[in-house]
């Protein structure tokens, strides 16, 4: 009998053993990042989809595999054969690709504009001819928009890509960051886009200025199933609050152009100026306004609502004097009563000098001040050179840190205002919210901090949604139960497995909800108390027999 039981168990183990030592041809690698499981809407139909990547090498030469057919490929949950499931083969015919490039203000500064656009024309280089591209530009809203052509006529495809590497060239940087309308508006793009869908947004900065939430960018990508690759170059933002004071100059002289070309007067100018300060600044950014002529207003609180301040600018009336170096002093008592947390700083607007009678306070009083309370100075001079005090001006800018500007024209002011609210609000990238949008997307994120390093990610960028199958299914648990589902792929040919089995865990986020009768549960929960009791009742008895 014994000899029998030997006998099955090792036919039991040999086919087993066989199906692990013979050789396979292929390599199979999941990426586990590319792991995306939510619930969403597809063909009037709500369930939990489940989407990853993986790729296959040939074990004899190395090389890519990329023309499996979809009846060889297997997956299973849990244990158990997928059998509706789509797969998106690594086929550049069936590739459309949004490239979102941020053309802010901030890209000016170390060179980031050109290496981004050197890295975009990389990009476009090593894609297949048969690949369809689309492009976003964006600043503070999206500048352009150009979808995917929808059509695989390779010289029509050609010229499409011609378009779009002339529009690359030709931007030039301005304005705020709002990445979170750029990648809803790439979504949209992509929606008509057959086969395999991929997002890359590359930005340097935080989204000062998304009409959306970053949540609502997510969302867009899931429900189209497009997963963004986010790459954010440049130094991490420390986040920290900025607290400004607008000190604006209303004299009776503002009621002049600045330049004969203008069209607007000074005081106009500057209401679209300050407004556009207001309207680049972070979510977290606060500022309050400051104006005066021989008089000096008392400012209202600081806050971060838009439409407050750009009201209060709206209502200045231009008359009477200059008190500039009393105004600036009042400027920096406000931030110092408010004591606020995080970055400070205050910007002086003036098209003139400090009038007489003039200002209770000197130069050197307002510098020594600012110095003492280690608040930087930004002030802008308005109109002609021989009608501000540049010399005055400029050093009470530099001896507290901050910076003298000149603008002869409304365009100029416009752009100063611009670069100064980027430069004080956006201080690097959001690492926590791009890698976010890459994971909740199964895209990635990739941290460049040297910009020598752009081009050869988005060659690889290239290179990886050109080699990687993406699979979709719908799956038997339609909701998180606090437990893991397990996903395995291989790929079966002639009833053989001839590739690894690769593996992605779906971790369920949720509460464990006990599956069993409530007579039972109380039962092991007053076995739990029992056992809790133990060792206070192991003492007590300890005790009453002499123990100490």
């Amino acid at each position: 009998m014994r000899t029998w039981a030997l006998l099955i168990l090792a036919l039991a183990i040999r086919p087993a053993l066989a199906q692990t030592t013979d050789p396979v041809d292929y390599t199979l690698t999941v990426d586990p990042a590319s792991l995306v499981s939510a619930v969403r809407e597809r063909e009037g139909r709500q369930a939990r989809y489940v989407s990853f990547q993986f790729t296959l090498k040939n074990n004899r030469d190395g090389s890519l595999v990329l023309n499996v057919p979809k009846e060889e490929i297997v997956v299973e949950e849990d244990g158990r054969k997928v059998l509706e499931l789509d797969l998106f083969p690594p086929q550049a015919q069936a590739l459309s690709v949004v490239l979102a490039l941020d053309i802010s203000g901030s890209m000016a500064r170390g060179n980031k504009m050109e290496e981004s656009k050197r890295a975009a024309l990389a990009f476009l280089d090593r894609m297949d001819e048969r690949a369809d591209v689309g492009l976003v530009l964006f600043d503070h809203e999206v500048k352009k928009a150009v979808p995917p052509l929808l059509d695989r006529d390779v010289g029509r495809l050609r010229t499409h890509r011609d378009r779009i590497r002339t529009l690359i060239r030709e931007a030039q940087p301005t304005g705020g960051t709002a990445y979170h309308d750029a990648t809803i508006r790439a979504a949209e793009l992509l929606k008509p886009s057959r086969g395999r869908k991929a997002i890359i947004l590359m930005t340097d900065g935080l989204d000062t200025n998304s009409r959306t939430p970053l949540q609502e960018a997510i969302t867009a990508a899931q429900a189209r199933e497009v997963p963004v690759y986010t790459v954010g170059i440049g130094q991490p933002g420390k986040n920290d609050p900025v607290t400004t004071v607008l000190v604006l100059d209303r004299s009776g002289s503002m009621l002049e152009r600045a330049d004969a070309e203008d069209r607007n007067l000074r005081i106009d100018a500057m209401k679209v100026a300050a407004r556009r300060f207001v309207e680049l600044m972070r979510k977290g950014g606060r500022t309050t306004v400051l104006p005066f002529s021989d008089q000096i207003d008392v400012p209202e609180d600081f806050t971060n609502d838009q439409a407050v301040l750009k009201d209060r600018i709206r209502r200045l009336k231009a008359f009477g004097g200059t008190l500039l170096y009393d105004a600036t002093f009042h400027g920096l008592e406000t931030i110092l009563a408010a004591d606020p947390p995080g970055k400070r700083a205050v910007i002086v607007l003036t098209d003139g000098q400090d009038e007489a009678p003039g200002s209770r306070r000197s130069d050197a009083a307002v510098i020594a001040r600012a110095r003492e309370a280690r608040i930087p100075l930004y002030m802008l001079g308005l109109g002609p050179r021989d009608e501000i005090n540049e010399e005055v001006m400029r050093r009470m800018a530099t001896e507290t840190g901050g910076k003298y500007y000149h603008a002869g024209s409304e365009r100029k002011l416009i752009e100063l205002f611009e670069n100064l609210s980027i430069e004080l609000h956006d201080d690097g990238i959001d690492e926590d919210a791009l890698g976010r949008l890459a994971r909740e997307t199964g895209g990635k994120y990739t941290h460049i901090k040297d910009l020598s390093q752009l081009s050869i990610l988005y060659q690889q960028l290239a290179e990886e949604l050109q080699s990687t199958y993406k699979v979709t299914f719908v799956s038997r648990r339609a909701s998180f139960d606090g437990t893991a589902r397990g996903i395995d792929v291989r790929v079966v040919r002639g009833g053989r497995t001839v590739s690894t089995i690769g593996r992605a865990d779906d971790v369920a986020r949720g509460i464990v909800v006990p599956q069993m009768s409530y007579g039972v549960y109380l039962l092991f929960l007053g076995c739990l108390v029992v056992l809790l009791g133990v060792p206070g009742g192991v003492q007590r008895i300890y005790r009453a027999f002499g123990g100490t």
